[in-house]
């Protein structure tokens, strides 16, 4: 029987390869894609219910053994790429008049439990970066939360966060009956007005998302009532329904995180009017919602529950202002060799790249190397006043002494320097 290609046998190996034991490959779609159940036999025939249990428990344990590896946690997301997106989402912040701010999980994480999958409990993965991460939803919903859990004014929690769009749900626009029967009044066009410029928030939640790899591991949930809770409400007399402490428990294994370092970023809506001191608030709101509610799942239990992390904040900040430095030092660059010779763009590379204005031993080393090299290319070019012209700037800054002074040169191949440098000088 055909199969789908993360079920075929030689793709499933290929792809074992690449995933096991190697974090840098993207752990989400080995989750998510490439998880191995087993519907049919050798014969192409479904299971019967039985051997469907007993697959679906093999294969369970197997694939918990061969995703968490001999060491029970798995390292996920790629280093470079994390700090690069880091680096990206913080300039957004900075450019949009917005924050972002790192913070680290003080024990474990749970995040997207109620995703399908056949281990019954997912995870949500960022589709590129290959880490588990938290929608700018979730975290609106958390500092939405606090806010209502602490009484905060009604109207400063619509305008920060919005309301709800009644017109898109369950399409009330087209059955005004329905609308008359949920809110017992009349859908106007000046209602539909209002609800419409209602809908939407005054600042926009980034993804909050690792800044460096995690670790993940395989947590456990022990439901004692099962049956209550499944049936319950149909059958609540049922024997095996009541809860009671003669029940077995039921375990449950999932995904949870730990070793987390995510950035959050919050910036206002184009168009938004934003008060003096909001953005901090805002700010000021997800850093108690994290630490005082937890973000995720199982927060009842401990999970979730962040603090910001000072050192790696500060050291975003700084790879953000070494970024900017060469960006305005590329900037630079461009403007100097737009226009010029071939020549005079060979030479401010080379110079660039060895640091030749740099006063100190190891530049003066590295262009005392280059001088023969250069002075033949501009001999070769004596019209190219630019190019000589720099050559010249940087020789003052290694040999100036000797480039005022040549008389008392003491080494004949400084002299020689010297008087090659002064003839193009004039030739130019």
């Amino acid at each position: 029987m055909l199969q789908p290609i993360y079920n075929q046998e030689v793709t499933g190996r290929l792809a074992f390869q690449v995933f096991d034991n190697n974090s840098e490959s993207h752990s989400g779609l080995w989750f998510d894609r490439f998880y191995t159940y087993e519907r049919y036999d050798k014969q192409g025939e479904l299971l019967s219910n039985s051997q469907l249990k007993d697959a679906k428990i093999t294969e369970k344990k197997s694939f918990w053994r061969d995703f968490q590896g001999v060491n029970g946690v798995r390292r996920c997301g790629n280093i470079d790429m994390l700090k690069k997106h880091a680096l990206r989402q913080y300039a957004l912040c900075e450019a949009q008049g917005g924050q972002s701010k790192v913070y680290a999980n003080d024990w474990l994480m749970a995040i997207g439990l109620g995703n399908s999958h056949p281990l019954e409990n997912g995870l949500l993965w960022h589709p590129t970066l290959g880490v588990p991460y938290f929608q700018g939803s979730t975290v609106k919903g958390l500092a939405k939360a606090l806010m209502e859990k602490w009484g905060a004014d009604p109207e400063l929690i619509k305008r920060w966060f919005g309301s709800v769009n009644l017109l898109t749900s369950p399409n009330l626009e087209q059955q005004p009956d329905l609308f008359v029967k949920y809110f017992d009044t009349q859908l106007t066009e000046k209602l539909k007005e209002t609800l419409s410029l209602q809908s939407t928030g005054a600042f926009i939640f980034l993804d909050a998302i690792p800044v460096e790899p995690v670790m993940i591991k395989e947590a456990m949930v022990t439901p004692h009532y099962g049956k209550w809770y499944e049936e319950g409400d149909s059958n609540p007399t049922g024997s095996d329904n009541i809860p009671g402490d003669w029940h077995s428990p039921v375990p449950v294994e999932f995904l949870a995180v730990e070793n987390a370092v995510m950035q959050f970023g919050v910036m206002p809506r184009l168009g938004a009017k934003i008060k003096e001191g909001e953005i901090e608030q805002v700010c000021n709101v997800i850093e108690l919602a994290l630490q005082h509610l937890g973000i995720g799942a199982k927060t009842a239990t401990g999970f979730g529950r962040m603090h910001e992390n000072e050192r790696l904040q500060k050291g975003l900040v700084a790879d953000f202002e070494v970024a900017q430095q060469e960006a305005a030092e590329q900037k630079a660059l461009n403007a100097e060799l737009e226009g010029a010779s071939e020549l005079k763009q060979q030479l401010v590379i080379q110079m660039i790249d060895e640091n030749w204005k740099e006063e100190n031993d190891t530049a003066k080393t590295e262009f005392t190397k280059a001088v023969d090299e250069w002075l033949d290319k501009l001999e070769a070019n004596p019209d190219d006043k630019d190019a000589i012209e720099l050559m010249i700037e940087v020789f003052k800054i290694h040999y100036a002494t000797q480039f005022k002074k040549p008389n008392k040169i003491k080494k004949e191949r400084q002299k020689v320097w010297v008087e090659r440098l002064k003839a193009l000088q004039q030739s130019s």
